[in-house]
């Protein structure tokens, strides 16, 4: 689906970043993603970025692919030696647990296998938003945003619990909440 025009080691970069989002490399995909100072290739939509910046390249990649896709439409969470099947709409908050990547929801916390970059990549068009170093929130379920010391906020959830959103976080929340 993607080409990579660029040196070795960015090409390693890009296709592990790549692998974890299901995405397939080849030699002549539908977009070509170029390294500045490789040849520009033609005929195809080209996407130039600098080294430096291969990451932001993966992200607005993969957050045009999902929207183009409509995104998973599920997560398979493991309770105990069982499996279920969770709408995303259903996740009240993800948080990053000694255990791995934990999904919340108002019947329980599922352990999921992606990464929380991950969801925050995947699921942003339909209102995750990363609070935390270690949480991303359901703006959805969220039912007051209560300012906090030193520009924090918190914020209580339809079931109750409360989550702190850090002042690295607060810009970014305030700014996709327009408050």
């Amino acid at each position: 689906m993607v080409q990579l025009v660029c040196s070795p080691k960015v090409r390693e970069k890009l296709e592990r970043e790549f692998a974890t989002y299901d995405i397939p490399v080849t030699t002549d995909g539908a977009w070509v993603l170029v390294e500045r100072g490789f040849e520009v290739p033609t005929g195809k939509p080209v996407v130039v970025f600098d080294a430096i910046d291969y990451m932001e390249v993966v992200r607005l990649f993969v957050s045009g692919v999902r929207d183009e896709a409509g995104g998973p439409r599920t997560l398979t969470g493991q309770s105990g030696s069982t499996f279920t099947v969770i709408a995303p709409r259903q996740v009240l908050y993800l948080e990053a647990a000694p255990d791995g990547i934990v999904a919340c929801t108002s019947s329980g916390r599922y352990r999921v296998r992606r990464t929380l970059q991950y969801y925050e990549t995947v699921y942003a068009p339909i209102g995750f938003i990363r609070i935390n170093k270690s949480q991303l929130a359901n703006i959805a379920h969220v039912k007051e945003i209560i300012p906090w010391f030193n520009s924090r906020y918190v914020l209580r959830l339809a079931g109750g619990e409360e989550l702190e959103v850090s002042k690295t976080y607060a810009k970014p929340l305030r700014s996709a909440l327009k408050i």
